[in-house]
């Protein structure tokens, strides 16, 4: 598979105005999240393969009118696996995570029990990988829907309210040429609409046309399956406090230049506004600085965080320096600034229970993003690096 670096982008910034003196500075990074499953680091060349039996028309559809009981109808499905692998295809191309991605649309599968999975042997691996030249075959073994249509009337609002839901439920295996092991996962996916009207009729006619209804589900089973089986990209919020202290404005001057080092620098040292300019934490951080030494630098600086007298201002610093080390990468100290804040705005004489909520929601986050990188390394082929 293709490199990727692992890294964080700065999107935009905002405003959150808490009082006069503070204000939250939010921004949006893309952060890179692991798929569900691994494939080989050599894996460059993917081969999908469609290996399912299509579903019987009169399974798993059903209707139920108003103030009557439920039917079975039924509905053609065997065009589902090829909308749903013709999509999946056409998302992993725009990836560029593989060197080359091929599909095979005709199911492999001559079987004709829908609810028995035979998955490829070891042979149809080998020769679908010569023939195709191909690394790795992702196999759909199956593809299930259930859908059922209703039909409620809200004595409320006297309106007819009427409601498609759509299940689908994919099984898939993962070969390797020379690798008797198979691994095998699966994925549910829920489509759903509704329609809401004065009139019984309209309210039925703005659904989608069943036939129509699964196979919009099949493409988006399709679409959503790529970050199931790639590393993607995801948007998420965070929050820097900027108050009136002049160190936590310089360090957000150098934020918004994204001069992430500088502002650890300024967020470190937040508390030599309080002390004496003689305090020795802070005159030794300051002669590493001169030097360009910033672990040194840091290491003392902290000590002079943990002697601060403002509680308020130390847990906003280390809010700040929290996801500054989070852009530069290093999850286990912006893990380790993120709790020690969050333990400083537990100890203020009036809990702010804004920032210690933000706080938690944070730290469940730097720990899903530590467990992800370890991930996405063995996903990267970087697990040697």
């Amino acid at each position: 598979m293709k490199t990727f670096r692992l890294k964080i982008i700065i999107l935009a910034f905002g405003t959150v105005f808490l009082s006069s003196c503070t204000t939250l500075m939010y921004t949006s990074l893309d952060v890179l999240r692991p798929a569900k499953i691994a494939f080989a680091p050599n894996a460059n060349n993917l081969l999908i393969v469609n290996n399912s039996i299509t579903q019987p028309a009169d399974y798993g559809h059903k209707i139920q009118l108003l103030n009557e009981k439920t039917k079975k109808i039924l509905l053609p499905t065997d065009s589902l696996s090829i909308f749903c692998l013709g999509a999946l295809k056409e998302e992993l191309d725009g990836k560029n995570f593989f060197s080359t991605v091929q599909l095979l649309p005709d199911t492999r599968n001559s079987g004709t029990d829908f609810n028995k999975i035979n998955r490829l042997n070891a042979d149809t691996i080998r020769n679908l990988c010569i023939s195709q030249q191909a690394d790795v075959v992702l196999s759909l073994d199956r593809i299930k829907v259930n859908d059922e249509l209703i039909e409620y009337y809200i004595n409320e609002t006297s309106t007819y309210l009427s409601t498609l839901d759509v299940k689908f439920e994919t099984y898939w295996s993962i070969h390797y040429p020379n690798k008797p092991q198979t691994a095998s996962i699966q994925f549910k996916d829920t489509i759903y609409w509704e329609s809401e009207s004065y009139y019984r009729k309209k309210a039925m006619g703005d659904l989608p046309k069943r036939s129509d209804a699964l196979i919009d589900g099949a493409l988006n089973v399709g679409q959503k399956s790529v970050k199931r089986f790639v590393p993607y990209w995801e948007k998420v919020d965070r929050y820097f406090f900027n108050s009136n202290n002049r160190y936590i404005k310089l360090g957000m001057d150098s934020v918004y230049v994204k001069n992430w080092t500088a502002a650890i620098g300024y967020w470190e040292k937040v508390d030599r506004y309080f002390f004496n300019s003689n305090n020795r934490y802070i005159k030794l951080g300051m002669d590493s600085v001169y030097v360009k030494n910033w672990t040194a630098a840091i290491g003392y600086w902290v000590k002079a965080v943990e002697k601060s007298k403002n509680t308020r201002i130390k847990a906003q610093a280390q809010n700040n320096i929290a996801i500054a080390y989070e852009i530069l990468g290093d999850i286990d100290k912006a893990l380790y600034y993120a709790t020690k804040s969050y333990y400083s705005f537990t100890e203020l004489s009036i809990v702010d229970l804004d920032s210690c909520n933000r706080l938690v929601d944070y730290l469940y986050e730097l720990d899903q993003r530590q467990n992800d990188i370890a991930l996405l390394k063995k996903q990267l082929g970087e697990s040697s690096k």
